[in-house]
This record gives C-alpha cells, sequence and structure tokens, in this order.
C-alpha cells in the first residue's frame, strides 16, 4: 500500500486546500472580486497558496513516469 504523501489524493487535497485558503484570505481582507479587481498582490498571494498542490503534482507524475518499464 502507498504512503498518502505518495497518492494522486495528496496534491489534490494540497491544491483544494490552497484554493479554500485563497478565498477565506479574499474573505477575511474583505476584498469583493466583483466590484474591485484583484491587484497584483493578491494573485502573489493566491498562487504561494496554491501553487505546493501543483509541485507535489508534477512530484507525482515524475515519480508515476520512473516507475513504469
Amino acid at each position: 500500500m502507498q504512503s498518502f504523501k505518495k497518492s494522486v489524493f495528496f496534491p489534490i487535497v494540497l491544491l483544494i486546500a490552497g484554493v479554500a485558503a485563497f478565498f477565506l484570505f479574499l474573505f477575511v481582507t474583505g476584498h469583493d472580486p466583483d466590484k474591485k479587481p484583484l491587484t497584483l498582490i493578491h494573485w502573489v498571494i493566491g498562487g504561494m497558496l496554491i501553487g505546493p498542490g501543483f509541485g507535489y503534482l508534477i512530484r507525482w507524475r515524475k515519480m508515476r513516469d520512473e516507475s513504469r518499464p
């Protein structure tokens, strides 16, 4: 049995958690994207929250490709 960190579910959970954290950040700061567009700093913070999920997804894909004959 694979460990949870080596499965595909770990990056998916990180992606979902990053998106949820970004929306929570927007809610806590009181930013309404319908009234005012997101600024560069909002995009940077969103990328920092969502990015680790993509990194683990790339790592998982590389591990999967290396294990194939």
